[in-house]
């Protein structure tokens, strides 16, 4: 998915790529163990120790301590992609994320988007925001979703959530690192986009070249109506893409990889979508929500401090010049 301008907060539509995106439906998957991936040669497939998945508990409502990170296990960030990890291994340091424990939404921290929707489809307003039981909420009525954006970005780290969506046609949820820069010439990392209606299958997608149109990535089955956890690893040489503790996809060629600062977003966006995601209709449910029980920043030890710069929140509700591609 892309954005556009600077600060619309604009989501464009897959289908403009159509030939070459991931999980739109226009080119066939091979499938390996947990997953299927898209064949190129600059993508490799991991194969996992097993083809069950695991869903996590539920979240209980009770605040959580804040950095905590169950299971931990350790990895060097250089193999980050050679073994299924739980946590952030040695090289990464906890920075930031949001446990979303308060009662309500930390705006200093997240700036809200108030524009045009995703692909030019109904709107995002803030009031589509809301916290409460320890955990976030964009809920899409109506025409109207919502979405929002970290006020830090950095260059090379690791991003950790724990999501779920509702299910619901035409409405599909997308969180992704986005250049602090605005520009999709800076690429676009996709962590854990589901726009189909029954949530069974997860897609990572990484964008790079002029537009974004420069595609490679992967998606896998299950039922992401449940809680799962989701990971990227986004380094020099590599970025690798965790679901539930385990690395699902990795993509090594150097020349796809983003090397400027970018800031994670979490969106719930409206179709239609050619060949991504129908309209609402009769079958959609009044109120779908997407969820996010806790978010986790880490920075990585190889990255030039200087990069660590706060990501542009104040234009978020200028309108889109350009809200689709097609």
């Amino acid at each position: 998915m892309y954005r556009v301008g600077s600060g619309t907060r604009v989501l464009l539509a897959c289908a403009a790529t159509a030939g070459l995106l991931v999980g739109c439906g226009n080119a066939p998957d091979t499938k390996a163990p947990d997953i299927q991936t898209l064949p190129s040669p600059i993508a490799v497939p991991l194969p996992s120790p097993s083809t069950t998945t695991t869903t996590p508990p539920a979240p209980t409502g009770k605040p959580k301590p804040a950095g905590a990170q169950p299971g931990r296990r350790s990895v060097q960030p250089g193999n980050a992609g050679a073994v299924p990890v739980v946590g952030a291994g040695p090289g990464f340091r906890a920075i930031g994320g949001d446990e979303f424990n308060g009662g309500a939404l930390d705006t200093k921290k997240w700036g809200l988007y108030d524009s045009v929707g995703g692909f030019g489809n109904g709107l995002r307003r803030p009031s589509a925001i809301s916290q409460s039981a320890g955990s976030l909420a964009i809920t899409a009525t109506g025409e109207t979703s919502g979405g929002m954006a970290d006020s830090f970005g950095q260059t090379y780290g690791r991003w950790e959530f724990r999501a779920r969506t509702d299910h619901g046609r035409g409405l599909g949820s997308a969180i992704l690192l986005w250049p602090d820069s605005e520009k999709l010439i800076d690429g676009e990392i996709d962590i854990a986009e589901v726009p189909a209606e029954q949530r069974d299958k997860a897609h990572f997608v990484l964008h790079s070249g002029e537009g974004g149109d420069t595609i490679v990535g992967g998606n896998m089955p299950g039922d992401f109506s449940q809680w799962h956890t989701f990971a990227v690893d986004w380094l020099p040489d590599r970025i690798t893409w965790y679901v539930d503790g385990r690395a699902r996809f990795t993509v090594t060629d150097k020349s796809r990889i983003p090397d400027t600062p970018m800031h994670l977003t979490i969106q719930l966006d409206r179709g239609p979508v050619k060949d991504w995601m129908p309209a609402p209709d009769a079958t959609t449910p009044a109120k779908v929500r997407l969820q996010v029980d806790w978010v986790r920043v880490y920075s990585w030890a190889g990255a030039p401090a200087s990069t660590k710069t706060p990501a542009p929140t104040k234009s978020a509700t200028k309108t889109p010049t350009k809200p689709d591609r097609d």
